[in-house]
């Protein structure tokens, strides 16, 4: 375990280290073998305690943070606190397992959900896969069907569990849930980009605020988010596409720059992001070219 933190604080930018309070229960990404994850080049988690940590800890935080919150339509006003790795400890989705937010970030008039991605796409429902039974959960339709596994009649296999997402992307996404889409409109990444959304729509109607989600990406040609989130996350014949707004860590470290005090600090952190990119975009290519 030593050598495991080791090597991920030698990952890790220095001034974000003392966002993590307490480096052994900290919720670190692993690997199947239990292995932290942070110590990788292309870690998600790295990069986001790289740059959310960090500012998480600087006293330029609140202007930053009142920034970032004007460029994506929400209130500003601190002070702001920032949530590395949040959990929904009120289960507002009524998901089993409630989603695990990258950062949260809280002030006083708004609440923005964030996303971090580097070098991978979003994340896909569970539900339409395969099974080792051969089974799936769901046809990949939002349409009324029968889950194999558990007998329940829905027209979504996670509203039969009990899983409040069709609540909310009726006014998120102006969807009728009471109409078969099909295929399902959040098929593919665009599921995580959903769950995030309508995450961000229960906080701000639970806390009273204004509410966001974001997608925070590393922005280079070769990765999948970033290509994507030049051409829209998601589908575009959805309305309710401004519910996820996609931002480059590289925009944010200029929104930094722009509002905040310590120059040096922000300045390094860019060359830092920038390094991270450039290595891991050099890798990818070394592997597609193999």
């Amino acid at each position: 375990m030593i050598s495991d933190f080791h090597s991920v604080r030698e990952n890790l930018f220095p001034a974000s280290h003392g966002a993590i309070e307490d480096w052994e229960t900290f919720p670190w990404h692993r690997d199947r073998a239990n292995k932290i994850q942070a110590h990788k080049a292309h870690s998600s988690q790295a990069i986001a305690i790289d740059v959310f940590g960090t500012i998480k800890i600087s006293t330029d935080r609140d202007r930053i943070f009142d920034a970032i919150a004007e460029r994506v339509g929400v209130a500003s006003g601190g002070p702001w606190a920032i949530t590395l790795e949040w959990m929904d400890a009120d289960r507002l989705l009524g998901e089993p397992r409630p989603t695990q937010v990258d950062a949260l970030a809280v002030g006083s008039k708004a609440a923005l959900v964030i996303e971090c991605k580097f070098t991978e796409p979003g994340g896909q429902c569970s539900q339409s896969v395969v099974s080792r039974s051969g089974n799936r959960q769901c046809n990949g339709t939002y349409a009324d069907q029968t889950n194999p596994r558990n007998g329940v009649r829905a027209h979504c296999a996670l509203t039969g569990k009990g899983i409040r997402y069709w609540e909310y992307i009726p006014k998120v996404f102006a969807l009728d849930p009471g109409v078969d889409h099909t295929p399902c409109p959040f098929k593919g990444d665009a599921y995580q980009w959903m769950r995030n959304a309508v995450l961000a729509a229960a906080i701000g109607k639970h806390r009273n605020l204004q509410a966001s989600a974001l997608a925070a990406f590393a922005d280079h040609p070769s990765f999948p988010t970033a290509r994507k989130a030049k051409r829209g996350l998601m589908d575009p014949s959805l309305a309710g596409q401004r519910a996820i707004k996609p931002i480059s860590y590289q925009q944010i470290l200029e929104i930094a720059s722009q509002v905040g005090r310590d120059q040096e600090l922000w300045n390094h952190l860019s060359g830092w992001v920038d390094q991270k990119i450039a290595r891991a975009a050099s890798r990818r290519t070394d592997f597609q070219e193999v």
